[in-house]
């Protein structure tokens, strides 16, 4: 059934796909506003209410609108799993720029194409600098597309894949999606919060968000080693440092590092900025892992990697509800 609700969801986004300022994404920013306002005494115990009540309260509610749906008809269950999907993936919200900034770039119309890169990171919420003000060369704007389509491939479909497998009905998107817009509406310093005072409230809402994207962003990169070039993306991944965890909880290796160093070996190009490359690609006689720099080429190998990655998940998505039919 789960596999059903993601084929319906992936097919019927492609005709139909959501706008990243959409209602339901309007709502739940504004709840999470509104759940800030209400509690944020600025202590941390304060935000651990805060997020349980919102973030466990709508993962529950999710879940206990598909166990009465499933109760009356499991027709009924599949709707609700297929719905909820479709309002937290969001497949096509960074596959049409992703795609669009590579025709522009492919015909040489550079501007169209910074100012839709500009547009694009705008409106998503991932770590990219596109350096407002500065005219980025060609190949840095090719890089910053693989870079935001790479991480935003991540937070809209494989980080949420991974969820509403693990937990029961559509409790797991809703959890992940929740989790994310809380941990950066509640943290100043994180791009695109709302305008909180700096306190503690929003601390376990990102120590939360980190440990919750900890295991999927480690198989979104497992994922694009199977599917590209595995030896380079295992050998980019090894120069990263162990990861450890930090004293407030958060590891010490980001998410997006891990992504991005499995996803540079994989294509075979940098993905990463320079001085974050050089950081951790620093071996001697093999400066910078030996990835070449970013072209066009480059961008269609990565829409390609991502729809590898996609398929991918489906397969294993099929295997594991095959073998809950069978069993």
């Amino acid at each position: 059934m789960a596999w059903i609700a993601l084929v319906i969801t992936l097919l019927f986004e492609q005709v139909r796909p959501l706008r990243p300022g959409n209602p339901v994404y309007r709502a739940v920013a504004a709840l999470a506003d509104a759940t800030a306002r209400n509690l944020n005494a600025g202590r941390r115990h304060h935000g651990v209410y805060a997020w349980l009540l919102l973030v466990g309260g709508l993962s529950l509610a999710g879940l206990a609108l598909y166990v009465v749906a499933y109760i009356y008809s499991h027709l009924l269950a599949l709707a609700v799993d297929a719905v909820v999907l479709y309002a937290t993936l969001g497949f096509r919200q960074f596959s049409h720029y992703f795609t669009a900034i590579q025709g522009r770039l492919a015909v040489g119309d550079f501007a169209s194409a910074r100012a839709l890169l500009a547009e694009w990171t705008s409106r998503s919420d991932v770590d990219a600098d596109t350096r407002a003000g500065i005219e980025l060369e060609p190949a840095e704007v090719v890089r910053l597309s693989i870079e935001s389509g790479l991480l935003l491939s991540h937070r809209r479909v494989f980080g949420v894949l991974f969820w509403f497998l693990l937990l029961p009905g559509p409790s797991g998107p809703i959890l992940y999606r929740v989790a994310q817009e809380v941990a950066q509406r509640w943290n100043p310093a994180s791009r695109g919060s709302a305008a909180l005072p700096t306190d503690q409230f929003g601390d376990f809402a990102r120590v939360a968000f980190a440990l919750i994207d900890w295991l999927p962003a480690r198989l979104t990169a497992f994922a694009f080693a199977i599917v590209g070039d595995f030896e380079g993306a295992f050998y980019c991944w090894q120069r990263l440092p162990r990861s450890q965890f930090a004293a407030d909880g958060t590891p010490t290796i980001k998410a997006r590092v891990v992504i991005l160093a499995a996803a540079s070996g994989a294509l075979g190009c940098r993905v990463m900025p320079a001085l974050e490359s050089a950081r951790y690609f620093n071996e001697a006689g093999l400066e910078g892992a030996g990835l070449v720099e970013p072209d066009v080429g480059a961008l269609r190998s990565a829409v390609g990697l991502v729809w590898r990655a996609l398929i991918l998940w489906m397969l294993v998505l099929l295997l594991l509800s095959l073998a809950a039919w069978l069993g």
